[in-house]
């Protein structure tokens, strides 16, 4: 499996959209708070409601179908705890 350094992933969630104006989907594999494992084939990065981000350390993920419509509720997910980005393993 290839891998990927946990801050270029962040980088890379961090741009919202593509050239076109549109939102850019990933795939994102991660392990909540409550200790249970969520994968996301098709998802992009939104605001994780009232929280400081930067402070919590954390990223809003909206899962969405493939025409980018949101699916379900956004997700707030650590950085620390985030295991899979595009199919690519997360290493320090």
């Amino acid at each position: 499996m290839e891998t990927i350094r946990r801050n270029l992933a962040l980088a890379d969630m961090d741009i919202r959209t593509d050239e076109r104006g549109r939102r850019r989907i990933f795939s994102i594999k991660f392990v909540s708070k409550e200790g249970k494992v969520y994968f996301m084939p098709q998802a992009y990065a939104c605001g994780a409601g009232r929280m400081n981000m930067k402070e919590y350390q954390l990223r809003g993920v909206q899962p969405c179908d493939c025409k980018g419509n949101p699916e379900g509720h956004p997700y707030p997910v650590d950085i620390d705890l985030i295991l899979e980005y595009n199919k690519k393993k997360i290493i320090f």
